[in-house]
């Protein structure tokens, strides 16, 4: 998620080792997770909405082609994390 991997938050997880005294530790984390919980639910609404348009222009597409809905393409799956930091494109998909 983000495009964050492991290198990355090793990386946080050193500054914040080296910037904040460990009797803050408890104190950083409580609000560390309770923004993440607020900023979820904040946008779980329009995640949710964002899920049923495509659902209903999928469908809509697919009834307006062959009269009955079809699963999505192939290449319409989200591009691996290597790729979006800038990494080798994926491979086409070997067809049998």
């Amino acid at each position: 998620m983000f495009g964050i991997g492991l290198p990355d938050l090793l990386f946080i997880a050193l500054l914040f080792l080296l910037l904040v005294k460990p009797a803050d530790w408890p104190v950083v984390a409580k609000r560390v997770a309770r923004a993440a919980v607020a900023l979820r639910r904040m946008f779980l609404p329009v995640l949710e909405e964002l899920r049923g348009v495509r659902e209903t222009l999928m469908t809509d597409a697919a009834l307006s082609v062959g009269g009955t809905p079809s699963p999505p393409p192939t290449g319409w799956d989200p591009l691996p994390q290597s790729h979006q930091k800038g990494g080798e494109p994926p491979l086409p998909a070997a067809e049998s």
